[in-house]
């Protein structure tokens, strides 16, 4: 043992009294029952291979808008058209904001998701996980192919031809003698919207009522079906004939009908004839509920067939909210969504100082946000700044908040139903609401499941694991633990103790990047004892993939595509550090180890099979450094101590991570490993990856006898672990100095992921324009002070 090794372990027990880890944040059964959203706002949704997607996260109360700090770790992955988890970063969310990015390397043409979700999310399944579609395009020319034209297209063949029509009764069903509004909505096999036209036939063929939807494929229609008659819709989608059924018929039953005007809510209820004689001069009930919260009960007698009752909404959050009638006995006959519109007055501004520039000319944005009272209001915020040749894909912080997030189908241009240009969208809306809205509202869903929880919410990151007898597998309670992280920020030493279990749990930890960690075990004498060992991380949640329905014109991938290329050429890009290898997907092998996806770099995987021959060597280490290609041993002035082996990436020595008998909750840099005999080994691999930031990652893969690890040093473990993701800076060239006459191709003009007003509710933002020209795109997203989520969105031409 090196007297530096030595010195560390003495100091390590001396101040273990000084800190002290919880072994766990709660008792699960203690938790107050909350909910939190997650919303990104990416620079843009269609990429290249070799660019970068940059993203802004936003965390707020599920129940309103408001940022909250209930959780620090936010888990945001890339994910491909097969499912599999490419990339994740863990944000460090700081009262509930945080920033980030990706690097595409060489990555297939095709759909793909970002979704985000904290360790608390992770009770409710995939209810409250963001996740957001994205294309990328990875031509090998400045053509784009017919596949990849064609990605986000209907398949061919025969299922591309299937279409549907599906009718809503407003308040749930159709009753007979009682008129009822029908929303309805058409679907190609992609759940695509389609323009149909048709009509309501009754048995003797008369036509009853005719309907026709918006260019979306939803509409309405009123309905009064008799009593003894049925019914057949004729749906006409262009020239095609399609044939529909309308929901069943009840004889007896109550019908609502909500008129939602800027005061009040006006509650409409409908008897039948025989409802009507069952239930006079009883009482009906009316409740409102908001993101499962009631917000409104009041009590009606039925003293007439059609009763109605008017509402108050000032005081109602906004948002969607549900409209329940019940009878005295508490049974449910009628429920509608709404949209409250309840106005903040919030304003949110962006206004460029000219509309037209020269390529290469700055650009001067000023931000203003004011409230209610016309007051200077403070807020955080992300902005991008995008060429106009990508489509935008019409949503915005406010759109996925109050809409989105709350119903799970697919919403087209969410956006418009927010845009106070849009003269429609308090129409469009509503009818969005009585159609798809319905069938996956959120917090009807959560209402009708038992929520076990099994996640806590995470103050930071998380080290847990567990402690054994060497020789039997029997767990070692009251063990005490100590942790040292030198690149902690803050505290940096921790203590706790392992439970009845032999499990050890440290959280609440504040590291960014790869940084070395020791770990130690010793008993209540202060003797090291026991086989400690780490837990691997935590597996992500399931994978429900949401799938890309945009077309992008074949211009677009020509041009991306083009753009792809020059930039690859001259080392242009939009971030600060530039990568000058190139990694091919189809020359590559990916590997998954311990905390992230890797890839292979090329050179051949070194295996070794040890044999008698091998024994003479004086261990792991002495072997490694003999016949391991590219294998150099420490320098004394290592931080962890001169045992080992390190590799050189870039001029500068890295240690490998190891791992024994395929256990990936053993990968580290454990220094008892190199003194192993090697009699003790059976084989030793070693393989040079690149991962996600294509940096160079050596690991070294044991296959080990079983009496091998029953070393003295086992209670000891030097590790490097992941930690934050530190984000990277976007690179915006300065062209009031002289200029590369490299073309500024950038596609994503200027990205700022955490831009905030000052106590006079302004901001300003300077950026110089690139060398396309066209419109460009200007979209900021944020969160103001009091809780209300804003968006804006502004254009500007470049000459």
């Amino acid at each position: 043992m090196s007297i530096k090794k030595a010195f560390l372990i003495v100091g390590l027990a001396c101040y273990a009294i000084a800190s002290h880890a919880q072994q766990k944040t709660a008792d699960p059964k203690s938790v107050k029952l909350f909910f939190e959203k997650a919303y990104l706002q990416t620079d843009r949704t269609y990429y290249s291979a070799g660019e970068n997607i940059w993203f802004s996260a936003y965390l707020v109360n599920a129940k309103g808008s408001s940022l909250t700090s209930s959780s620090s770790n936010l888990y945001v992955e890339l994910i491909n058209p097969a499912s599999a988890i490419l990339d994740k970063k863990i944000i460090r969310l700081e009262n509930g904001l945080g920033k980030g990015d990706f690097k595409l390397d060489s990555i297939p043409s095709g759909w793909y998701n970002i979704r985000a979700y904290t360790n608390w999310m992770r009770n409710f399944g995939n209810d409250f996980v963001f996740q957001k579609s994205i294309y990328i395009t990875n031509q090998p020319n400045g053509n784009a192919t017919s596949a990849t034209r064609s990605a986000a297209k209907k398949p061919a063949g025969p299922a591309s031809n299937l279409k549907s029509i599906t009718f809503f009764p407003e308040g749930g069903s159709l009753v007979s003698g009682l008129t009822s509004l029908v929303a309805f909505k058409t679907n190609d096999n992609l759940g695509n919207g389609l323009a149909a036209r048709g009509s309501v036939i009754s048995s003797k063929g008369d036509t009853i009522t005719s309907f026709q939807s918006t260019e979306a494929g939803m509409g309405i229609f009123a309905f009064s079906p008799k009593a003894n008659e049925s019914y057949r819709v004729e749906a006409r989608f262009g020239k095609e004939k399609v044939a529909a059924q309308l929901p069943q018929i009840l004889a007896k039953g109550l019908v609502l009908h909500i008129t939602n005007d800027s005061l009040n809510l006006k509650a409409t209820i409908s008897a039948s004839e025989s409802a009507f004689s069952e239930m006079t001069g009883k009482s009906l009930t009316v409740t409102i509920k908001h993101a499962g919260d009631h917000i409104y009960t009041g009590a009606v007698k039925l003293g007439k067939p059609m009763i109605s009752v008017s509402i108050p909404k000032k005081d109602f959050p906004e948002g969607i909210a549900v409209v329940t009638v019940t009878d005295d006995a508490g049974r449910p006959h009628c429920e509608r969504l709404v949209y409250i519109h309840n106005n903040t007055g919030n304003i949110f501004t962006i206004t460029p100082n000219k509309t037209a520039y020269q390529t290469r000319e700055k650009v001067v944005l000023n931000i203003k946000a004011t409230d209610l009272f016309g007051q200077p209001a403070k807020t955080s915020l992300s902005l991008a700044a995008v060429d106009g040749l990508i489509p935008d894909d019409g949503t915005n912080i406010v759109s996925y908040l109050m809409l989105q997030s709350e119903i799970k189908g697919e919403i087209k241009n969410a956006g418009q139903y927010f845009d106070v240009k849009n003269p429609s969208r308090f129409k469009q809306l509503d009818l969005l609401l009585l159609t798809q809205g319905w069938r996956d509202y959120l917090w009807k869903k959560l209402a009708d499941t038992t929520i076990k929880i099994s996640f806590l919410p995470e103050p930071g990151l998380t080290i847990a694991g567990s402690v054994r007898e060497k020789l039997a597998n029997k767990p070692l309670p009251d063990m005490n633990i100590t942790l040292f992280g030198s690149g902690f920020n803050g505290q940096k030493l921790y203590s706790t103790k392992t439970d009845q279990h032999g499990n050890y749990f440290l959280d609440g930890l504040k590291w960014y990047g790869n940084q070395p960690i020791k770990i130690s075990s010793h008993d209540g004498n202060g003797k090291k004892g026991g086989w400690l060992q780490i837990d691997s991380v935590a597996k992500p949640i399931s994978i429900q993939f949401k799938n890309g329905l945009q077309d992008f014109a074949s211009n677009i991938d020509a041009e991306i595509t083009k753009r792809m290329h020059y930039n690859r050429s001259y080392k242009f890009g939009d971030s600060i550090t530039l990568d000058d290898i190139q990694v091919k997907a189809d020359q590559n092998k990916k590997v998954v180890l311990f905390d992230e996806t890797m890839v292979t770099y090329g050179d051949a995987e070194q295996v070794f099979d040890i044999t008698p021959a091998d024994y003479s060597f004086k261990g792991l280490e002495h072997f490694i450094l003999t016949k391991v290609r590219g294998a150099y041993p420490t320098d004394d002035t290592d931080s962890i101590g001169n045992e080992g082996v390190t590799f050189l990436s870039n001029g500068k020595k890295i240690r490998p991570r190891i791992r024994i008998n395929r256990k990936e909750e053993l990968i580290g840099e454990r220094l008892d490993y190199y003194s192993l005999r090697m009699d003790q080994i059976n084989q030793v691999r070693v393989q040079h990856l690149l991962n996600n930031a294509s940096q160079d990652i050596y690991v070294i893969s044991l296959n080990v006898k079983d009496d091998a690890l029953r070393g003295t040093n086992l209670n000891l473990l030097n590790i490097n672990l992941n930690g934050y993701y530190t984000a990277r800076d976007f690179y915006s060239p300065n062209y009031s100095k002289p200029a590369t006459a490299n073309k500024d191709l950038r596609t994503t003009i200027f990205w700022s992921p955490a831009i905030k007003t000052n106590e006079n509710g302004t901001a300003t933002v300077t950026f110089y324009n690139g060398d396309n020209k066209g419109k460009v795109v200007v979209k900021a997203d944020g969160i103001f002070e009091k809780g209300v989520a804003a968006s804006a969105k502004i254009n500007y031409t470049v000459q």
